[in-house]
């Protein structure tokens, strides 16, 4: 083959090879739209406590936007939950600079439900309500958040270098005296079973989906307690929840998955 030949087979390579990464990258694109986002400063807490109940799904569903559908939890220790009720004592909040948003301790207390938006298919944790006990959280990002005193109690009891066992008490009130959430759990960890995961979960406010959080975490947690998976390393329990809007969720019908404990929890916040 002379060389003017292989020049010209040359560029018809390079030509087919632009064609067929072009074809690529834009299946990539389409398939996974870049999504802008803004980073807003990193979160850690000293203790979190997940409870995952599975309530009735119409009185979840009537909390949720349109057109967000209730999509209870498929897989893991708290599967076929479809209402979370989490626990955060909360460490740190810091801007982008690395400088804390507010002063003073902040507990806070968000009902959750899992959700999926029928037309894109994503998926998000969409918070409905709840507590927090730092004026400066309330409303707060998702602006649903009512103020409340908060007092919190942990206790380590530890002999072994395998297992602890600790108990947590959570006695909420908010401002009106209408709305009271009590926890108490007494439970076994031990420190072989922790398990470390990092995520990316997406987070929408009921009443607003637009505020939409991306948080970017890296965990350690404990499951002390899981129906499906037949964990049950719980010494005591009691949970009281009395918020009249939410007296169609705990009316004696619901049932309780499984608990699981993140004794570390850090995590990068991003809006988009």
């Amino acid at each position: 083959m002379s060389k003017t030949s292989n020049f010209r087979w040359h560029l018809v390579l390079v030509s087919l090879l632009r064609i067929v990464i072009g074809w690529g990258l834009w299946g990539i694109l389409a398939a996974h739209p870049v999504e802008a986002q803004t980073f807003t400063g990193v979160q850690g807490d000293r203790t979190r406590i997940t409870l995952g109940f599975q309530v009735k799904p119409e009185a979840v569903q009537a909390w949720l936007p349109a057109p967000w559908q209730l999509n209870p939890l498929t897989s893991g220790p708290l599967k076929g939950a479809n209402f979370l009720v989490v626990l955060v004592d909360r460490l740190r909040d810091d801007d982008p600079e690395g400088k804390p948003k507010y002063s003073g301790t902040n507990r806070i207390i968000p009902f959750i439900a899992p959700g999926k938006h029928p037309q894109t298919g994503e998926t998000a944790s969409v918070i409905l309500g709840g507590f927090a006990s730092n004026p400066a959280y309330v409303p707060g990002f998702y602006q649903v958040f009512r103020a409340a005193t908060v007092r919190v109690e942990h206790t380590i009891k530890s002999q072994d270098v395998e297992a602890e066992e600790v108990t947590d008490v959570w006695e909420v009130r908010d401002a009106t005296g209408t709305g009271v959430m009590e926890m108490r759990l007494q439970s076994l960890r031990k420190v072989g079973a922790r398990t470390r995961a990092k995520g990316e979960p997406n987070i929408i406010s009921a009443k607003d989906p637009a505020l939409w959080r991306i948080y970017k975490f890296d965990a350690t947690t404990d499951v002390v307690k899981s129906g499906p998976e037949g964990i049950d390393r719980v010494q005591g329990y009691t949970f009281r929840l009395t918020v009249p809007e939410y007296s169609k969720l705990f009316d004696g019908s619901e049932q309780l998955i499984g608990i699981s404990v993140t004794p570390w929890y850090m995590r990068q916040v991003f809006v988009r």
